[in-house]
């Protein structure tokens, strides 16, 4: 195994706790689990009672039933939680994959989402979304990627770091597609329930066909990254069990007080959402403001979901311009190239509440 450095999390390393304003963070903002247990009668009095011993391997029974109420097809046995996103992502590529297939991976995009499937030996070929097209994926592109060898499809739907959504009609032709070529569809959900117009939102591919593997977290949508709780939801018995042995090798099982409250909140999942968006929604509006006044600095293309985007600064270096910034004014963004993107783009983050204060300390840098 032959992973390189994770570009994101090597950048973020640098600044992120000591830098005042994030104004690239991923996630929505989070709050105390004091304010969590507020949501449930008597979830204060439960916590104390948790019992600090093993838990399943699985993740909890209760947790996984909450968890199936995202899904209209899924039952607690085809939840398999684990110890964040980024260990699903890891143990599905090895359970899913060896060397000498390959896959076809949702680009630009986040890094594990292909590295990880590098390092198990798999060549892998990016499909592009282009900002040109509204950050959309061409389906046509994806016929013409397919290899004799191609086993799998991996993508991110509502995106990092665009805020892109695809189409009803494209996600049911992209599944569709999978399932006449025998193919493994990957599907990054953690931005699921944040879409703004939530008749835009996708069904979840698991509920799809056997042929599909989608993920979630607690970090993103719901604001709850401390939690540090993710989990795959799939009917292929294969893959689930194969992720299931694989994952004795790395965390075992979950934190049993992060599995308790991770159920509480699932249970007000649709509070935490909407708490969230409406955060999401007034920044939005901040960020329009901003970029009227700066058309000459700043383009985008306007996310339809999720809690980022990724404009393209016009003039200069982006580099440059962020490394500037946050050192001369306390603000950080995060560059493209952390997405191997090399067209100027930075990703910008808006779910938390101090964006306004944020965008002001822009602004000041701006006019000097």
């Amino acid at each position: 195994m032959n992973l390189p450095p994770f570009k994101l999390e090597r950048y973020f390393a640098k600044y992120e706790f000591n830098t005042e304003f994030l104004l690239c963070s991923s996630d929505c903002e989070a709050m105390s689990v004091a304010d969590l247990l507020a949501f449930e009668e008597g979830a204060a009095e439960k916590l104390q009672n948790v019992w600090l011993g093993y838990t399943e391997s699985q993740g909890s029974p209760a947790l996984r039933r909450e968890i199936c109420n995202l899904y209209t097809s899924m039952r607690p046995e085809d939840i398999l939680v684990h110890t964040g996103a980024g260990e699903a992502i890891y143990l599905f590529m090895y359970a899913a994959f060896q060397a000498g297939d390959h896959v076809i991976v949702h680009s630009p995009g986040y890094q594990s989402l292909a590295e990880v499937a590098r390092a198990v030996g798999c060549d892998v070929s990016p499909w592009l979304a282009r900002e040109e097209n509204g950050w959309a994926l061409d389906m046509d592109e994806l016929r013409r990627l397919v290899q004799t060898n191609t086993k799998g499809i991996v993508i991110n739907t509502p995106h990092n770091p665009t805020g892109y959504l695809m189409s009803h009609a494209d996600f049911e032709e992209l599944n569709k597609f999978a399932q006449e070529n025998n193919l493994i569809l990957f599907s990054d959900e953690v931005y699921r329930e944040s879409e703004y117009d939530p008749s835009m939102r996708l069904p979840a591919a698991c509920d799809m066909g056997e042929h599909a593997v989608s993920l979630g977290v607690t970090s993103k949508t719901y604001g709850l990254a401390g939690l540090r709780i993710g989990w795959i939801a799939t009917k292929n018995k294969k893959i689930y069990q194969n992720m299931a042995s694989l994952k004795d090798y790395t965390t075992i099982c979950n934190s049993a007080p992060s599995e308790f409250l991770a159920e509480v909140a699932m249970r007000h999942r649709e509070k935490l959402a909407e708490r969230n968006l409406e955060i999401i929604k007034y920044n939005l509006a901040v960020i329009d403001e901003l970029f009227t006044h700066h058309a000459s600095l700043f383009t985008w293309v306007r996310p339809k979901a999720g809690s980022m985007g990724f404009p393209r600064l016009l003039k200069g270096d982006v580099e440059e311009f962020c490394d500037d910034l946050v050192r001369k004014a306390g603000v950080l963004l995060l560059p493209g190239s952390s997405y191997d993107d090399s067209n100027n783009h930075f990703r910008l983050g808006l779910g938390r509440k101090n964006l306004p204060q944020a965008v002001g300390r822009l602004e000041d840098f701006l006019s000097k």
